[in-house]
């Protein structure tokens, strides 16, 4: 992928931020769908090896995750730059830290996505990649913006916007500043010039067809209408912004229009429908986890419950908009749902809470008038100084402009009379080159004709000496040609019957060794086929089938027909799968794994549910490409069983099976809590038990042929008594394997 289609790309992803702060703005251009997802992850998974192909890969399915699943693509991302030595395009390493930038702001996380924006900007600026500059630089400003710091904020777009304007490709990201831009200005009070920014950005977005532009300016210009309490004309404007937004499958720009249109129909005393905006929003945010969003939404419902009259509700979402609040210590928040929780808690006579809630109002009130004057001080300091330098900048550009077509006059008539001489002064200079060349071609000819003469009597000469020299030369070429060709045929024929004798010699040695091979693997297939018989005798062993049979029978004669039913289509399913897995030296660890829950659910079911059991695998394995040995496992969960928790049940009695990650493989632990090693149970005999078990001689003969098949002695297998002494613990560990045969 080149340069230009990653910012290409990045344009979507900056689309997804770039129109402004809050709850209000989060614009995204829906382009990624389930299909484009599922299509990159095949590719990917055929792309193993740490290159720039697998980079791309994992950035445009990171691409297309963001709208949907902010934290699915960190990790996308986060393998790029696992790797990022072996990527030999710095562009996509500087594109995977924007957008790691990006995904950190919109988790609220606002340091770290500074952090790793400005090692974007390092990379960028190194490559004077001005798209990329310019993205990163508005992506700060973004986040200074969503602090409220909008001097800050707007220093950064500007230069964004001069980054941007270098390129000249197209219109998009100048729209986008404009409307940060217009944004920060509103947020300063001069709505006016917003609205000049975001109409400007309208039209420019209308002409190149940009619908997600179009829906986010859509919302920013309601936003100033709903500021000049015109509440109408906002709830137009953002319906139409919602329109889009569902058009295009924008989730963010559904929830933020929702969560606009909850506040301008409470704003108008229009519970019900302020309501219904509202809980969207909510639902939204939530799967996408705009928790800023989220907490202005819930005082929104807040406030409708409360003019329907329901309080409780009102003081659930309004405590919920609260905690939001403080946990991002946002004060505007924490303001609202202080107001709202007091007007609820009076509505429910509690005079006490109603009075601590209405203080903490006022005191976020005040906090929030100094900030807005310290605020409002900066912005026309701000002003003052960009006004200043935008006459100063127009006035100094004016007398340049005068200077410079000056200056291009005087040029043009000093290069014309300097051509003017240049060519008097070539013409005279071609005029004495050429008597020169006449006069050296005259003495190049005279010398020329005595040579000639004195040539054609040493030609003469030399004729005759050369006639002489070729024959005996001739003579002498017959006779070396003869004797090289007899030395030639001498040495082909020795190196022939070398090479042959080597070959004979290495073909006896290769069958020699192919012999030992085949004895030795027909051996090791031979141990390996009795090991495996032994295995499925001791899961398929006659007590075994015989007690389930039994089982069955009861189940019948007590007219238990359900429960019948079930341990049948079990025995059944677990006997498949032992005769299917017993075909293979190696299965996937989800068929093992269903088989050991089989056997241990028919096995409760058969001493009357007497244990309870528990069968964990670690989430980071992937049991369906995991490969492990058929029936290993089996006859230590039969021991713990048989051994250790029937022989002499108690309450409480219980069975641990975990599948986990080792250092150099996979473990598997069996862990029980009943009879123990050191204890041997008079009641055995009565409860029908086997008093020796085969299998823990089979599994150890197993890991022998493990260790001796991968010569690493990786596989173990040990077994010692529980925690405390109470009851068995063992465990069983084997390395990845691959799809050899063990």
């Amino acid at each position: 992928m080149t340069t230009s289609d990653f910012h290409k790309i990045f344009k979507y992803i900056f689309c997804f931020l770039a129109v402004c702060m809050g709850v209000f703005f989060h614009p995204f251009e829906g382009y990624g769908q389930n299909k484009k997802i599922d299509s990159l992850t095949k590719v990917l998974g055929k792309q193993q090896k740490p290159d720039d192909n697998r980079a791309t890969t994992l950035f445009n399915l990171a691409a297309q995750k963001l709208q949907y699943d902010a934290k699915s693509a960190l990790k996308n991302i986060d393998e790029i730059i696992s790797f990022k030595e072996k990527i030999a395009n710095e562009n996509i390493v500087s594109a995977a830290y924007r957008v790691k930038g990006v995904i950190f702001y919109h988790l609220s996380q606002y340091k770290e996505a500074l952090e790793f924006l400005n090692k974007a900007l390092v990379i960028d600026s190194k490559l004077k990649s001005y798209d990329g500059i310019g993205g990163d630089l508005g992506t700060i400003g973004l986040i200074n913006m969503t602090q409220s710091k909008f001097p800050e904020a707007l220093k950064y777009y500007l230069e964004s916007l001069s980054n941007f304007e270098k390129t000249k490709k197209n219109q998009v990201d100048e729209a986008l500043t404009l409307v940060n831009i217009g944004t920060v200005y509103n947020e300063m009070g001069n709505p006016a010039q917003a609205m000049a920014n975001y109409q400007k950005s309208y039209q420019l977005f209308k002409k190149i067809n940009h619908l997600s532009g179009q829906s986010s300016t859509l919302t920013n210009i309601g936003i100033v209408h709903f500021k000049n309490k015109n509440t109408k004309e906002a709830i137009k404007y953002s319906t139409l912004s919602l329109k889009i937004a569902d058009s295009l499958k924008d989730l963010r720009g559904v929830a933020r229009d929702n969560g606009n249109l909850s506040a301008y129909y409470a704003e108008l005393s229009m519970p019900d429908l302020a309501l219904a905006h509202g809980l969207k929003a909510i639902e939204i945010n939530k799967k996408i986890g705009g928790k800023k969003s989220l907490g202005i939404n819930y005082q929104n419902v807040s406030s409708a419950y409360f003019k329907k009259d329901n309080f409780k509700l009102a003081k659930t979402y309004g405590l919920d908009a609260l905690n939001i609040g403080k946990e991002l210590n946002i004060t505007e928040i924490k303001r609202d749902a202080s107001l709202g929780l007091s007007e609820v808690y009076e509505a429910l006579k509690m005079p006490d809470s109603a009075l601590f809630f209405h203080r903490a109002f006022y005191k976020f009130a005040d906090s929030i008038g100094n900030d807005k004057k310290k605020t409002e001080i900066t912005r026309m300091g701000m002003q003052y100084e960009f006004d200043k330098k935008e006459l100063t900048y127009q006035q100094k550009q004016l007398l340049a402009d005068e200077q410079l077509k000056q200056q291009s006059l005087q040029l043009a008539l000093n290069n014309a009379e300097l051509q003017k001489g240049i060519q008097l002064r070539n013409l005279q200079k071609i005029s004495l080159e050429n008597q020169k060349l006449i006069n050296q071609e005259k003495e190049k000819q005279l010398i020329i004709s005595k040579n000639n003469e004195k040539l054609q009597a040493n030609k003469l000469n030399a004729l005759s000496q050369e006639q002489k020299l070729s024959k005996l030369e001739l003579k002498q070429l017959w006779l070396y040609g003869a004797l090289a060709i007899l030395v030639l045929a001498s040495v082909i024929v020795y190196l022939i019957n070398l090479y042959r004798i080597r070959q004979l010699r290495f073909k006896n040695t290769l069958q020699k060794q192919e012999a030992i091979q085949n004895e030795l693997l027909l051996k090791h297939q031979f141990q390996l086929t009795e090991s495996e018989l032994k295995a499925i005798r001791s899961q398929m062993n006659p007590h075994f089938i015989f007690n389930v049979l039994n089982s069955i029978e009861a189940y019948i004669m007590d007219n238990d027909k359900y429960t019948a039913s079930r341990l049948i289509q079990k025995f059944a399913a677990l006997s498949r799968l032992i005769l299917e897995n017993s075909t293979k030296s190696l299965v996937t660890a989800d068929r093992e794994w269903k088989a050991l829950k089989l056997y241990t659910e028919l096995e409760a079911m058969r001493y009357n549910n007497s244990f309870s059991f528990n069968f964990d695998a670690d989430e980071s394995l992937q049991l369906r490409t995991l490969l492990l040995p058929p029936m290993l496992i089996q006859p230590l969960i039969e021991n713990a069983i048989l051994h250790g928790l029937i022989v002499n049940p108690k309450p409480g009695a219980h069975l641990e099976v975990q599948l986990k990650k080792h250092e150099q493989g996979i473990c598997i632990t069996v862990e029980d809590n009943g009879n123990g090693l050191d204890h041997q149970s008079t009641a055995r005999t009565k409860t029908g038990v086997k008093e020796k078990s085969m299998g823990l001689a089979s599994i150890k003969e197993r890991i022998a042929m493990i260790n001796a098949q991968k010569n690493n002695y990786l596989a173990s297998f040990k077994i010692t008594p529980g925690a405390g002494g109470e009851g068995t613990f063992a465990a069983i560990f084997l390395p990845n394997f691959d799809n050899a045969v063990v």
